[in-house]
């Protein structure tokens, strides 16, 4: 009877704690004898794991005389007979566990681990993401997780789940995506003039060397009404609107019938847009990129050694970050720019000329499938420029000097055109690429100079199958399929 009454004694003292233990898990522990003839009990390296408010009993190979937690604010011990012993999860945390006979001599020892209760965000995630394989498991007071997932949305939904069922906020997301999805992004940045040229008075100069002289106002010709879209015939300015309208305009989807870079290249083609820049950017989903064609001007900054030097970059740029969704659509953010230097605003620091830069930025977000294409409108930069021009002599007579002068006045005003067409990709094998010079030889001296042959062919019957089946896709993203 001493051994139930110490053990009820101490569970009293300790309160009740919960550990699961096999059966088979009924080891002896290891006694040393210290220096100073004390035993020094040591635990078998049995490792116990239980959660918390959960525990299970620990059956003993003979009766216990004695039996504590080194740390009962983590586990509890609850004393059923002198075999069976039950321990409790209280907290998060790790302590030991030890049962000794009446000669002190120690029958079982193990190190105890107490971790949150995952049982309910375990069956949460399985019925979220039932094809999901994840490992949730506890480190210190951090959850550990791992596994594999489809996509990054998915591994970021597991998390927003961890933390709020299991009300922590240090989550180790070690989750891998089993293919990361790439997202291409084709970015058409144009510029359209739209100049309106006004010019009164008499052209005296064209009059004397013979032509006809001319008196009245001119106006400039305005690009997009003179294209009409190939499916209503209505005037192109309909699609995309400038700024004079009552709003500027951002975001128009195409399907594949209106085809905005058609409509550049008839544009660029006609003399009435300049394609600034053509960037291509590839990133996997999640991620960011940029590009920048243009440059870094030198600007001095005076600071306590005397004038610095800080780079300033201009050019056309674009920073883009892709997300695929599991509907296959793509969110993406995307923020294209184009800068110049001016001297419009320039200033002089010690005698160094700084000029200012122009720029015209956007920045949208915008959720779209593969292949469609969003246009970016409105972004406008005016010049005016005034000039006047008179015969010499007769010019400066008073009121009548007025017949022959001439002013012309010229407002150059240009906008800023962004198409923006992204496409989800996978990468291909390089045998299923096919570059332009495929088969292709040099031509022998003979054949240059005798038969006039700049190339020499002989192409193989696998590059020219390769050629016709997959030229199309290839030419438009090497070493990407487009999905």
């Amino acid at each position: 009877m001493r051994c139930v009454y110490r053990n009820v004694l101490l569970s009293m003292m300790l309160g009740t704690a919960s550990v699961s233990l096999n059966a088979a898990d009924k080891d002896i522990g290891d006694t040393t004898v210290s220096p100073s003839g004390a035993n020094v009990v040591q635990t078998t390296g049995k490792t116990i794991s239980i959660e918390m408010g959960k525990g299970q009993l620990i059956r003993l190979s003979r009766p216990a005389d004695s039996v504590f937690v080194a740390n009962p604010e983590v586990a509890d011990v609850q004393v059923k007979s002198a075999r069976i012993i039950y321990l409790l999860g209280k907290a998060d945390g790790e302590t030991s566990f030890f049962a000794l006979d009446k000669d002190d001599q120690t029958i079982y020892s193990a190190e105890v681990q107490v971790n949150r209760n995952l049982g309910k965000v375990r069956h949460a995630i399985a019925s979220l993401v039932p094809h999901a394989d994840v490992e949730i498991t506890t480190v210190g007071g951090m959850i550990l997780l791992q596994g594999e997932v489809d996509s990054p949305e998915e591994a970021a939904s597991i998390e927003t789940i961890v933390k709020g069922m299991a009300g922590v906020t240090s989550v180790l997301n070690k989750l891998n995506i089993q293919q990361p999805t790439q997202v291409n992004l084709r970015v058409r940045i144009a510029e359209v003039s739209r100049s309106t040229l006004k010019q009164l008075g008499v052209r005296w100069q064209s009059f004397i060397s013979g032509a006809n002289g001319l008196i009245g106002v001119a106006t400039g010709s305005d690009a997009f009404a003179t294209l009409a879209d190939p499916i209503t015939g209505l005037p192109l300015r309909n699609f995309l609107r400038s700024a004079e309208g009552a709003s500027n305009y951002v975001g128009s989807l195409t399907t594949g019938n209106l085809d905005l870079n058609t409509v550049i290249d008839a544009l660029d083609d006609e003399g009435f847009l300049t394609v600034l820049a053509e960037p291509n950017l590839t990133a996997v989903t999640g991620a960011s990129a940029d590009f920048l064609a243009g440059g870094e001007f030198p600007v001095p900054i005076p600071n306590e050694d005397g004038i610095g030097i800080e780079y300033r970059r201009f050019g056309v740029s674009l920073k883009f970050k892709p997300i695929v969704m599991n509907s296959g659509r793509i969110n993406l953010e995307v923020e294209p720019e184009v800068s110049d230097l001016s001297n419009a605003g320039a200033i002089r620091v010690n005698g160094i000329s700084i000029p200012s830069i122009t720029t015209r930025r956007a920045k949208t977000t915008v959720e779209l499938g593969s292949g469609q294409s969003f246009a970016i409108a409105g972004l406008l930069e005016n010049e005016t420029v005034q000039s006047a021009s008179n015969l010499p002599g007769l010019g400066n007579i008073p009121i009548l000097g007025a017949l022959f002068k001439s002013k012309k006045f010229e407002r150059n005003e240009t906008e800023l055109l962004i198409v923006v067409t992204p496409y989800v990709v996978r990468p291909v094998s390089d045998r299923k690429l096919a570059l332009p010079t495929d088969g292709y030889l040099a031509p022998s001296d003979i054949d240059h100079f005798l038969n006039g042959k700049r190339w020499k062919t002989k192409p193989s019957k696998k590059a020219k199958r390769r050629d016709t089946q997959e030229s199309a896709t290839l030419r438009k993203r090497a070493g990407f399929q487009l999905k």
